[in-house]
């Protein structure tokens, strides 16, 4: 058996704590210490596992012999744990998203993990559900043709900015948006769906009014190298019981989809595509999705006139968010066969620069170059 990693994790709060539980029961990872400012946190998770503890990451650094850290303090504090990290050489990073909130900071990250080999990958779990593979899928075989345009939506309850993070929940939400918080998950996506495509402009316009972040709200336009068209937009002060609504359709030129990837008020989760193909081919994208383990039921549309997938988020076509973790951590170890594409330093900061161009062109006014 290979031997273990083992493993940090630096801030203990809500995501930390639950990424540390998943490495702890991993069975290819040892979880040494955890790490944070607010002793009582590390403290407490580490006389529970039976590890060490502090609350200071270079302390740690010095005294552990690490072989990976997780990153999941507050957005804006990604840089130094992972800087300190390639300057220790220890070998592996899992960032949480977004890597940094600054180009700046993100190609600084990049300097030092060239310089020191260490090896660094963001969080975006997202890429593993198995509805979202199946529009991956879909665009790489050419199943809807060229997509032409589509629209975003990633909003949070106003329950998120006010409570998430309990006593801390206003000071985050002053330093954070939803601009960085989701808008890093709906570009990484974008750039997974319709890779090797690449976001290149973008046209943002926002407003604070509500919570008082940077931004409580943005609708953007993001154009892509080929001419992709996406419409995105993003709140987090909408009033909804659920925490999160999250919805994406696209069309192309033989097809399209509409996708409840979150749903919010009466709304069903799950995935409808339609393709303007012969039952021969239809049958042949079932085939591979089955392949994939992803269900679906296939059908003819008279209406539409063409074949439609219906997919629903159940059974075999759901995923545990908090195993992501886990597979980024094996991801090192090994190339894992028919693996989703992980978010590498390169993709992380590709992610960055879009959400930087989409603050800029809000405060400007104008279209901003990626």
């Amino acid at each position: 058996m290979e031997k273990k990693f083992r493993c940090a994790v630096i801030g203990m709060g809500m995501l930390g704590s639950q990424h540390a539980e998943r490495l702890y029961a991993h069975g290819g990872t040892e979880i040494v210490a955890v790490c944070d400012m607010k002793a009582e946190k590390a403290r407490n998770w580490a006389g529970q596992h039976a590890c060490r503890w502090y609350v200071d990451f270079r302390e740690m650094y010095e005294k552990e012999n690490l072989d990976l850290i997780v990153v999941a303090t507050q957005d804006p504090y990604h840089k130094e744990p992972i800087i300190q990290a390639c300057e220790q050489k220890i070998p592996y990073v899992i960032s949480e998203k977004p890597l940094t909130t600054s180009v700046k900071e993100a190609y600084e990250i990049k300097e030092a993990a060239e310089k020191s080999g260490t090896c660094i990958k963001v969080l975006f779990p997202n890429r593993f559900y198995p509805l979202d593979r199946a529009i991956r899928m879909m665009l790489k075989e050419g199943g809807l043709g060229n997509p032409e345009f589509g629209e975003m939506r990633m909003d949070d309850s106003i329950d998120v900015p006010r409570n998430l993070w309990g006593k801390d929940s206003k000071n985050f939400s002053a330093i954070s948006s939803p601009v960085f918080f989701l808008l890093s998950h709906a570009v990484d996506l974008l750039h997974y769906y319709f890779a090797p495509r690449k976001i290149i402009k973008v046209y943002a316009k926002g407003k604070q009014s509500v919570i008082g972040s940077e931004f409580d709200y943005m609708d953007s336009f993001l154009t892509f190298e080929d001419g992709l068209l996406i419409r995105l937009k993003t709140e987090w002060t909408k009033r909804m019981e659920e925490l999160v609504e999250n919805y994406v359709q696209v069309t192309g030129e033989k097809g399209g989809f509409s996708y409840n990837k979150t749903p919010g008020f009466k709304v069903e989760q799950g995935l409808r595509i339609y393709i303007e193909a012969d039952r021969k081919n239809a049958e042949k994208i079932l085939e591979s999705l089955e392949k994939e383990g992803i269900r679906a039921a296939l059908e003819y549309s008279e209406t539409m006139q063409a074949f439609r997938f219906d997919l629903k988020a159940e059974r075999e076509n759901d995923f545990d968010w908090n195993s992501g973790v886990c597979i980024y951590a094996d991801s090192f170890r090994e190339e894992l066969e028919g693996m989703v594409s992980l978010t590498d330093l390169n993709d992380g900061i590709r992610q960055v620069e879009v959400v930087e161009a989409l603050l800029k062109s809000a405060k400007e006014g104008r279209e901003v170059e990626v």
